[in-house]
């Protein structure tokens, strides 16, 4: 279906349906327009015109800073950037932390590490900090990326701050969207498709907006052989044979209010344990301290670097976890995943791709307050109970279950005290 809205009334509707955006926060949105427009007019009229990049463009820019999940929908459309432009050289703006778990792999011919305070920072007072020594390593950075000469750069953040950058970065041209603010900083200003909310969907329309075609809009990762082997290694290593039905549970999430519970996971993976005779890999972060308390002896633990907790990951048959990374990663592995949502909007967040359930209070008017929460504690995932995630969880292994057996094509399988043929 096509959007009715004309360009101009897609993008202000674009503030109601694809960002929250309240009357203060636009208000600053607009005095600081109003503080550069002029210094920006002023320069891009000054400095010699420059011709347009036509369709040989050699250096791209991605500019996407962030976390995990934001990478993870990023895959499908840097897929398609790549079969758009086969000549052409992609860098990406890469979050420091997230460099090592992406720079080997196929994503972009280079990626960059990139900080700034608002994307490091939790506190608001932390983020624009103006005493901060990070400025002059941020204006140092823009200054190397200045000299570069990007033909194209390319945000789907619809960010005021990241249209600003690739405006100072002096890319030829400069796709994003206007609409949350700073689009005079681009040279074109995309027109939202509000029946396409999803953050994948949101970058890959800035493809469309350039003519070029989708390859896929179902973030993949892959692993190479030697990870396969070493994830097999780890799973006999810790008793688990061939054959077995797998259940991932990760309890942890990186902001605490996404946090739905230890005690809650583990209640629910200890009922699938038992009827289904599963095995349980309880997930955590080697970084990180979890609670033994709730942790059955019989599950297996699992604390190990990216890649590695990626390949174990993957030989799961489903995981059970909160609105995080690991959801991301997930569905990127094809594995199928039930998600437990608390502060944050599915329709823009949630997991992509066939298999996956969302568990979540729906009549919380307060979502997405982007891990701001007004209450005392986020009543949205207190309110979520045992009961429906479980409910949920084997909705899904059944299905899985099925699948594998029309796959394998062995004898019936029995789950709990029920035969299925």
């Amino acid at each position: 279906m096509s959007d009715p809205l004309l360009p101009n009334k897609a993008s202000e509707a674009a503030r109601g349906a694809l960002i929250r955006m309240g009357p203060s926060k636009h208000r600053m949105v607009c005095a600081f327009e109003t503080f550069v427009f002029p210094a920006v007019w002023v320069i891009e009229h000054v400095r010699p015109q420059r011709e347009p990049p036509n369709e040989s463009i050699r250096e791209i820019l991605v500019i996407e800073y962030w976390n995990i999940g934001d990478i993870v929908n990023l895959l499908p459309f840097l897929e398609s950037l790549r079969a758009a432009y086969p000549a052409a050289r992609v860098s990406l703006l890469i979050n420091p932390a997230m460099r090592s778990a992406f720079e080997s792999r196929s994503l972009a011919d280079e990626v960059i590490p990139f900080t700034t305070l608002w994307s490091t920072h939790f506190n608001r007072w932390q983020k624009y900090n103006p005493f901060s020594l990070r400025w002059f390593q941020l204006a140092k950075t823009l200054m190397a990326l200045r000299r570069r000469k990007f033909d194209l750069a390319l945000t789907g953040r619809m960010d005021i701050r990241d249209n600003f950058l690739a405006w100072l970065i002096d890319a030829r041209r400069r796709v994003g969207y206007g609409f949350a603010g700073g689009g005079f900083f681009l040279t074109d200003v995309v027109t939202p498709d509000l029946n396409r909310p999803h953050r994948s969907q949101i970058w890959l329309q800035l493809l469309r907006h350039l003519g070029k075609n989708i390859c896929s809009e179902i973030p993949r990762l892959r692993l190479v052989e030697s990870e396969k082997a070493a994830a097999a290694g780890f799973l006999r290593k810790n008793g688990i044979g061939d054959g077995e039905l797998l259940v991932g549970v990760h309890p942890g999430a990186r902001v605490p209010t996404r946090r739905w519970g230890e005690a809650n996971f583990a209640a629910v993976a200890t009922r699938i344990e038992s009827e289904f005779k599963a095995r349980i890999l309880w997930f955590a972060d080697p970084a990180e301290t979890y609670s033994s308390d709730c942790i059955s002896p019989s599950w297996i633990r699992v604390a190990l670097p990216f890649r590695e907790f990626l390949a174990v990951l993957a030989r799961c048959q489903m995981l059970i976890c909160n609105d995080s990374g690991p959801m991301h990663l997930s569905t990127a592995l094809g594995v199928p995943v039930v998600a437990v949502f608390g502060p944050t909007q599915p329709v823009w967040f949630g997991p992509v791709g066939p298999g996956n359930r969302v568990v979540i209070r729906p009549e919380f008017w307060c979502r997405p307050c982007f891990d701001y929460c007004i209450f005392n504690e986020p009543y949205c995932l207190r309110t979520i109970t045992v009961e429906e995630v479980f409910k949920t969880a084997t909705e899904s292994l059944r299905e899985v279950i099925q699948e594998i057996d029309l796959k394998t094509a062995h004898r019936p399988r029995r789950i709990g005290t029920e035969t299925r043929s």
